[in-house]
């Protein structure tokens, strides 16, 4: 393993022998055998491990155990701590997302701080599966499907080439220890899922599906370069300028027979999935505007205009009777009903059906901004409000609320206004729910 290891970093252009690498490691058997194989092959390496917290005293027993390996191979070791769970309700992300960004961040700043070269990750060809698997079940686009980069700007990833197993008989070779992720069996996460039930039985149809795929991944990075050359040079005619704003021909992008593709392709980098919606609403009245979560776009007569979103006050989407539905800045949906009860769960509102005008705005509340509080006689102030309910500043900053006729309805997840409320003469409803 170690000479295919050394070819591998030479046929590739990983690194050189001078360079310095910040070595991720978990403690895993990954991470494990990458650090054993490079300092074996005495290439000048750094320990860094994150320790994210999840898995209480396991998560402690993984620090520790790098640490010791640290000291008897003499590795300089960097630990970082993180609160990942907070990290993610904070920033409204999962888990998994929380630890990467946690992850990545912190090995930049630690690379930059040693003065290294590289980050050496320890993925390797069963991961590279499992995520074309992942990609292909929430929908990536065609870059998806073009495998992981054994070298991505700081970062390398020098085994690559090798399947979990090889590792693994490495590992036993050596007679090494290394630590066991015991949520890597929980199949309540995709990747796990997929390493234990669908992989198995791709591999049982084909036992050679490692190589297969990777032929496959090859070929489709040259299918790919071909479409990249097809599609830029009809982008030529739809971009008009790539400045401070993303001003598209939106005239062209119609009359093309790949408007479709050429559109996901153009705001797919910028956070947008609603590609149908955008397309179908380029022939509807001009001034729709769609969001992602860094930019806006701004469907005009002649044009599409994307921009960056720099204040979120900026927000204010738009709910009519025939898309009941937003997925961001929230997650709402509104729907008709016959349940006239007041819902208590913070979640949920319920409001007067003949009392609500479309289209209803979402947005941030602003200064000034006031509603009559429900079962209170009068208006209060917002800023009141949130004084009375002892509202963080973080919370007060990811408040939103939702107007019908420029009445605030609701201050969302928090509490109704009194003018919208469900009475004795009320026939049918309209339910608020966030999901």
């Amino acid at each position: 393993m170690k000479n295919r290891f050394l070819e591998n970093i030479k046929k590739n252009n990983l690194f050189s022998k001078e360079d310095k690498l910040i070595v991720a490691i978990s403690g895993g058997a990954d991470s494990v055998a990458l650090a054993i194989l490079l300092n074996e092959c005495n290439f000048p390496i750094i320990f860094a491990h994150c320790n994210f917290n999840l898995r209480e005293d396991e998560s402690d027993a993984d620090e520790d155990f790098v640490r010791k390996l640290a000291k008897e191979l003499e590795i300089e070791c960097f630990v970082e701590s993180f609160e990942t769970e907070k990290f993610a309700k904070e920033n409204k992300i999962s888990i998994q997302m929380a630890a990467r960004e946690l992850r990545y961040s912190w090995l930049e700043k630690i690379r930059i701080k040693t003065d290294s070269k590289y980050i050496a990750v320890a993925h390797h060809k069963d991961d590279d599966i499992e995520t074309y698997f992942i990609n292909l079940i929430r929908g990536s686009g065609i870059r998806g499907f073009l495998g992981m980069k054994e070298k991505k700007n700081k970062i390398i990833r020098p085994l690559l080439n090798f399947e979990r197993n090889e590792i693994e008989s490495y590992l036993m070779l050596k007679n090494q220890e290394f630590r066991t992720d015991s949520s890597n069996t929980d199949t309540k996460y995709l990747r796990n899922n997929i390493r234990k039930h669908i992989i198995p039985i791709i591999k049982d149809v084909n036992p050679s599906f490692s190589n297969t795929f990777s032929n496959e991944l090859e070929y489709m990075n040259d299918v790919f370069k071909v479409f990249q050359n097809v599609i830029n040079t009809e982008m030529k005619n739809i971009i008009l300028s790539s400045s401070a704003d993303i001003i598209l021909d939106k005239n062209n992008l119609l009359k093309s027979d790949n408007k479709k593709i050429l559109l996901r392709e153009l705001i797919f980098p910028f956070g947008f999935s609603q590609t149908e919606q955008i397309l179908n609403s380029c022939n509807d009245i001009s001034g729709k505007i769609f969001y992602s979560k860094s930019h806006k776009l701004l469907i005009d007569r002649d044009k599409i205009i994307i921009s960056e979103i720099k204040n979120t006050e900026e927000i204010c989407l738009e709910i009519s009777e025939n898309s009941p539905e937003i997925n961001f800045p929230i997650n709402l949906r509104l729907t008709i009903s016959e349940d006239l009860n007041y819902h208590k769960y913070e979640g949920k509102a319920t409001f007067d059906f003949d009392r609500v005008k479309f289209p209803i705005q979402i947005r941030k509340w602003q200064e000034g901004d006031y509603f009559h509080p429900i079962g209170m006689q009068g208006k209060k102030k917002l800023s009141d409000f949130f004084i009375d309910e002892k509202f963080s500043r973080f919370e007060k900053d990811k408040c939103f609320i939702m107007c019908s006729d420029k009445k605030i309805m609701w201050i969302v997840g928090h509490r109704m206004d009194d003018r919208f409320k469900i009475t004795n003469k009320t026939k049918k409803a309209y339910i608020a729910e966030l999901f």
